[in-house]
């Protein structure tokens, strides 16, 4: 009984210092390149080159005209210009206005060739409108 202890101490410490030195070898071995290997360069998965050319985060983000207005929506009712509805017309949207005067007024977002086109709001709006969508 005695001996067959001893022998199970004595082969579960030969295979822990087998496994150790195993584990050593493969930890002591990573990123250098053995004799007759070339050195693989390793690049992280987020700077992966990813097919189409462009790096992640470099591609110019692409608004829907739904989106668009709801910003100018947004913004028209932070400046005191009421939204009273927006509504589709065709590829376009109509958000409809009422300003300071009490007159209502439609402004247009439509698509364009690289962003969206902006008509019949006022100046200092359209500004802070093109700020938040495209800076």
């Amino acid at each position: 009984m005695r001996q067959s202890i001893r022998q199970l101490i004595t082969l579960s410490a030969i295979t822990l210092s087998v496994a150790s030195t195993t584990a050593q070898a493969q930890g002591a071995s990573q990123g250098k390149a053995k004799s007759g290997q070339r050195a693989v360069k390793q690049v992280p998965p987020g700077l992966a080159k990813k097919p189409g050319g462009m790096p992640p985060g470099q591609y110019k983000k692409r608004y829907g005209t739904r989106e668009g207005a709801t910003v100018l929506g947004d913004i028209f009712g932070r400046n005191g210009y009421p939204v009273r509805r927006i509504t589709p017309f065709g590829e376009s949207q109509y958000v409809y206005y009422r300003m300071p005067d009490g007159t209502e007024r439609r402004a247009i977002v439509s698509p364009g060739t690289e962003r969206l086109r902006f008509s019949n709001v006022p100046s200092t709006l359209l500004e802070q409108v093109i700020a938040q969508l495209y800076r």
